[in-house]
């Protein structure tokens, strides 16, 4: 430059020392600048990326939870609503002391904190309060939050009803999911929020039959309250982990917004997320530091911090696939990692024949309410370990829902291979579970088999034959297993002949 100069100017340019230190310095700190403001902008990225991914697990995990409690409020109504008993005390009369007898039937044995009996021409006839039952005849339009729960109840019952001789039924349960035959969702009842199910009454061996009109209608449903909360945390292990009423709703984070059948929202859950984004910070900041201090240290500054958030990134991607693949409290596959081993198992058919298991635990709800959640996550893990030593190698145990699990077995499919292992897992259900204050907890295990391509050739196939035969084995008295090929496809015959369970016991 000094050159050029001094060919197109009489006068020479002396560039002070001072200056080019100057320039030397304000080049190295826009470098800095620049370098700082970049992993600044990383940082954020990442931590907003990793926060994002934690809280689309948290809340599709949370999701699936709460679908499995409404599920199982209709699975417990089942008992009273699925009855020809139930036909002719609740709905062609009222007896009273049945219906007292039922409602504290599901409040004793399910907790269910409110049970109500509607009418077909939309009258609530006994509604409890707790333990207590009052008998009363009033119109659900004094209550308008029942109104759309019925009306949208009607519509289920009509695409379900069936003719019968002398009246009329409805249609079988073994094997449908729970919202072909029934409402769930959320409503504000006696002023609270809860989660409810509603199922129409209708006969189960047809000994009674249904009247023409619309359905009575039994509604059961669990107060969003402290229990609850624990009930729902017990599997979801979140921080923090709340219910909040909309209008005192002023927090920022994950949230699942609830809704009543109006779609009008009255609260929301709230938790706080697990994310692991914010642990990038307290790295970044001391290469900041070292890089403003010492320009010559940048490259490897640069470098060194790119490895740290690359290893902290795949850091939080094992943890979160890990998550969304594995059950927390148990160790095991989840639904997610289940369904994908399905589907696998499923593109290998015909060569590969596999086999379902679907289990259920007996009285597991006796334990939480007698022991504690402590002593029923203790079963859940002492369970765990069973199963998977039952089955072994040839098969992989997934822990569903709360007292779920499914086993896909990629042994040998033949009766005499699978009646061994079936056995192995009813007997280890039935072994005492020790607790850490030294008592013993006792449950069962229902379970039921089905086996592709035999009964199946699609995942959907495959989870709905095993459910139902899982249906069969709780039916037939529970704490035994049924293969579903061995269950009566026509239930409404009563010529059929008694089933027998796979162990040779007789079903019932």
């Amino acid at each position: 430059m000094t050159e050029f100069r001094r060919r197109y100017s009489d006068q020479p340019v002396n560039v002070p020392r001072q200056q080019i230190s100057r320039l030397a310095f304000i080049l190295a700190a826009l470098l800095i600048a620049v370098t700082s403001v970049s992993l600044l902008f990383v940082g954020v990225v990442a931590s907003h990326a990793s926060r994002q991914q934690t809280v689309a697990n948290e809340e599709s995990l949370f999701h699936s939870t709460l679908a499995h409690h409404m599920r199982a409020i209709v699975r417990e109504q089942i008992t009273i609503a699925a009855s020809d008993d139930s036909v002719r005390k609740l709905v062609r009369t009222l007896d009273q002391n049945y219906a007292r007898a039922s409602f504290q039937t599901l409040w004793a044995t399910y907790r269910h904190s409110k049970v109500m009996l509607i009418s077909g021409s939309g009258k609530v006839l006994a509604e409890s309060f707790e333990d207590y039952t009052h008998i009363i005849e009033r119109p659900i339009a004094e209550t308008p939050e029942l109104e759309v729960i019925f009306e949208k109840q009607k519509e289920l019952f009509q695409s379900n009803l069936v003719r019968v001789p002398s009246g009329f039924g409805h249609s079988s349960l073994q094997g449908v999911d729970p919202s072909n035959y029934s409402v769930m969702g959320f409503v504000r009842i006696d002023g609270k929020p809860a989660i409810f199910g509603a199922m129409p009454i209708m006969p189960d061996a047809y000994k009674s039959t249904l009247p023409d009109g619309s359905p009575t209608m039994l509604l059961s449903a669990l107060y969003i309250d402290d229990l609850l909360l624990k009930q729902l945390n017990s599997q979801l292990e979140f921080m923090n982990f709340d219910f909040v009423e909309t209008e005192n709703l002023q927090i920022d984070g994950p949230r699942h917004m609830v809704s009543d059948l109006n779609g009008t929202p009255f609260g929301a859950f709230t938790w706080t997320s697990q994310s692991v984004g914010d642990s990038i910070w307290p790295t970044i900041i001391p290469v900041i530091v070292l890089l403003s201090v010492a320009l010559g240290a940048l490259a490897f500054g640069i470098a060194w911090r790119i490895g740290q958030l690359t290893s902290s990134l795949q850091s939080s991607e094992r943890q979160n696939r890990h998550l969304a693949l594995h059950d927390t409290l148990s160790g095991l596959a989840n639904r997610l990692q289940f369904n994908r081993v399905l589907e696998n198992a499923i593109k290998l058919l015909p060569d590969k024949p596999f086999t379902v298991i679907h289990c259920d635990l007996d009285k597991f709800k006796a334990v939480n309410d007698t022991f504690g959640h402590a002593a029923g996550d203790a079963v859940i893990q002492a369970m765990a370990e069973r199963l998977t030593a039952a089955v072994g190698k040839p098969g992989l145990v997934c822990r569903v829902g709360g007292d779920e699990f499914m086993v896909i077995y990629r042994g040998p499919v033949a009766r005499d291979s699978l009646v061994p292992l079936c056995e192995a897992l009813v007997a280890a259900g039935s072994k005492p579970v020790p607790l850490a204050d030294g008592t013993v907890a006792r449950v069962g295990l229902s379970a039921g088999v089905a086996i592709a391509p035999v009964d199946g050739s699609t995942s959907e196939e495959m989870i709905i034959q095993s459910d139902a035969a899982l249906y069969h084995s709780k039916k037939m008295g529970r704490n035994r297993f049924s293969f579903y090929s061995d269950i009566p496809h026509q239930a409404d015959d009563p010529e059929a002949a008694p089933l027998r369970s796979a162990s040779g016991r007789p079903a019932g």
